[in-house]
């Protein structure tokens, strides 16, 4: 993250964020919102810094709540989708930033779709990386029927995994086997993603079992990087506030700030950039078919990359040419 400036912020929930901010960047024009997604921080975009500098666009990375040099509450009620968008508005205001190109991976693409559709008048445009917009959920199931209905539409059970996440147990299985959460992130076996999330307790018994037996992906094998992430993510606490990502979602908390969002926003007018990976299990790319046939996304255009999941890491260079060509074509360069 050496090409931005690191910045610090207290916001007015009393709450603390570390984010990264460029310099550099045409302020006339929307900055690039980086988002990440769980377990990771501001960091994972590194890779890509470089060649969405091109742009000539500023550029803005937050460790969202829970990760990072930010604040690690334990109460999922902290993270209504609602109360951490007006913490990035503070933190963009801060900035003096009015438009943004919310850039999204993982979770943090579930949060682009939220602060979209919440303050649509601070948005160009969207990119969503590697998930598929969901509208909003004003009724969440329990996470058996949601896994009931998983296994009708694609037949597994795509969220088996939240199981475990909200478990109590998992914050201290987690924080005790770092090496084997490493491998359970970035591990290269056949069809590995969708097996170790998708398989009812295969994670859980995984990582109790400390196990390690699976090989890495080619990016996985960097120690740096490795090292880097495991200090961030080395407690207990800080795996339980990852977690309420996920509790805040399974008890009705992020159903219930749904209800704040007009019907008629539910629909993405403006333009979209969906990614989705080949490899990816949990997120195959045809489960942006639902959103697209029923009409939500009229502006999307669609990409597609090879690999896994965490495709910041793996193909940061094709990845940042999908976004850079889709900025350029909207005629938001610097």
């Amino acid at each position: 993250m050496n090409s931005l400036q690191e910045k610090h912020i207290d916001v007015k929930r009393g709450l603390h964020y570390r984010y990264y901010v460029s310099e550099a960047g045409d302020t006339s024009k929307p900055t690039l919102l980086l988002l990440h997604g769980w377990p990771d921080n501001a960091h994972l975009w590194h890779r890509m810094l470089p060649d969405l500098a091109k742009l000539n666009l500023k550029i803005l990375a937050p460790d969202l709540l829970a990760y990072g040099g930010s604040s690690k509450p334990t109460d999922p009620a902290l993270y209504d989708h609602r109360l951490m968008s007006a913490d990035i508005l503070e933190i963009l205001d801060s900035e003096k930033i009015d438009k943004v190109i919310p850039i999204g991976h993982d979770f943090g693409c579930w949060f682009t779709a939220k602060f979209h559709l919440l303050h649509p008048e601070r948005c160009v445009a969207t990119v969503h990386i590697g998930i598929a917009y969901m509208p909003p959920i004003t009724e969440m199931p329990s996470l058996e029927d949601l896994n009931a209905m998983m296994v009708q539409l694609y037949g597994y059970p795509r969220y088996s995994y939240f199981h475990f996440f909200t478990a109590k147990d998992a914050p201290e299985l987690f924080a005790a086997n770092l090496e084997s959460a490493w491998h359970v992130l970035h591990g290269d076996g056949e069809d590995w993603v969708k097996y170790i999330f998708c398989t009812p307790d295969g994670m859980r018994d995984w990582v109790t079992a400390g196990r390690t037996d699976v090989p890495l992906r080619a990016y996985a094998k960097d120690e740096k990087l490795k090292r880097e992430w495991m200090a961030l993510m080395s407690t207990a606490k800080d795996w339980e506030a990852s977690f309420c990502w996920y509790r805040a979602f399974a008890e009705g908390i992020q159903a219930e700030a749904d209800k704040a969002i007009p019907v008629e926003r539910y629909k993405l007018e403006l333009p979209v950039l969906a990614v989705m990976c080949k490899g990816d299990g949990v997120n195959p790319p045809n489960t942006l078919d639902g959103p697209k046939e029923a009409g939500l996304l009229p502006n999307l255009a669609e990409d597609l990359l090879a690999g896994g999941h965490w495709c910041t890491y793996e193909e940061p260079e094709k990845l940042s040419k999908m976004i850079v060509d889709f900025v350029r074509k909207q005629g938001f360069t610097g």
